[in-house]
């Protein structure tokens, strides 16, 4: 009898048994490395998380991640530059993708308490912006989507070029930041608008981002497009009345000064870096005005 009541209840255990041998027979099948819990610190990682279709898994980011709004919904862990490491820890991710402005020594910190940090450095040029949505793309399970959206921009923005680069080449300005006046030189990203779009930056070979207001107005471009970062759509019209008093400028004589969507154009992931270019193209070649990128 003894022994037929410790079968009974062997047999009874089996049930419980299968059902945790089920659980991680599941969980290897869902792929083991996958993370499901991901805290984003720089908003250029939030946007293309959301791009890449993988926002469930975001479980918080930084402060300044307002793109796409939903992304201003998530828990805050702090800013782009210092986080608050102790809510990091307890949020319990099994990934934290830092960008080049996350400081070093947090990250050990994370890293300590065994939690999984992606590095993704910030994209100076488009190639590099395709490259770092196909690495987050990667990590996330998310190959598929991310080489679909690369090729599609990939193809997009070489169709831009295909128009431009024959045709004659503007002097372009494209400020992006106020005090001190700011550009960007041929190592940023930023230059790649221009350059794609079938002009020539005059701060192209500057030593670094920083322009005088009197440079500019010795350089005499032909256009000047405005996207300061981190300001509102109005502080970006007044910068452009400043300019409009300098009468002897080709880009003001002929009105060809511009205020640009700075969200856009100074965080792209590749889908906005064509939608950026698409904005700029008409205004650094107006003939090109209202066609399509593949006529």
């Amino acid at each position: 009898m003894k022994r037929m009541t410790r079968l009974k209840k062997g047999f009874s255990r089996v049930p419980a048994l299968v059902s945790l041998l089920m659980f991680f027979t599941a969980s290897a099948m869902a792929g083991p490395g996958i993370p499901q819990r991901v805290i984003s610190l720089s908003p250029i990682i939030t946007e293309t998380i959301y791009l890449l279709g993988a926002q469930d898994r975001l479980i918080a980011n930084t402060t300044y991640c307002n793109i796409p709004e939903a992304a201003m919904l998530k828990e805050k862990i702090g800013s782009v530059t210092q986080m608050n490491v102790e809510k990091i820890i307890r949020l319990r991710p099994d990934l934290v993708i830092a960008s080049a402005l996350s400081r070093e020594r947090q990250l050990i910190m994370l890293e300590r308490q065994s939690i999984r940090i992606l590095r993704a450095q910030n994209p100076k040029t488009f190639s590099q912006m395709c490259d770092m949505t196909l690495t987050i793309g990667q990590k996330l399970g998310k190959e598929q989507a991310a080489r679909q959206i690369v090729d599609r921009a990939q193809k997009e923005v070489a169709g831009i070029w295909e128009k431009t680069r024959g045709l004659e080449k503007p002097r372009v300005f494209l400020q992006i930041g106020l005090k001190p006046l700011h550009s960007a030189n041929k190592e940023m990203f930023i230059n790649e608008y221009i350059r794609y779009g079938g002009g020539i930056n005059i701060a192209g070979n500057a030593s670094s981002g920083i322009y005088s207001r009197e440079k500019v107005i010795t350089e005499n471009p032909d256009v000047i497009l405005i996207a300061t970062m981190g300001t509102s759509r109005k502080s970006g019209e007044l910068e452009k009345q400043r300019w409009m008093t300098f009468k002897s400028m080709n880009a003001v004589k002929n009105n060809q000064v511009f205020v640009l969507d700075p969200e856009m154009i100074c965080s792209p992931t590749p889908n906005t870096f064509v939608m950026g270019l698409t904005s700029l193209l008409p205004l650094i070649h107006p003939e090109l005005a209202g066609g399509g990128v593949n006529e």
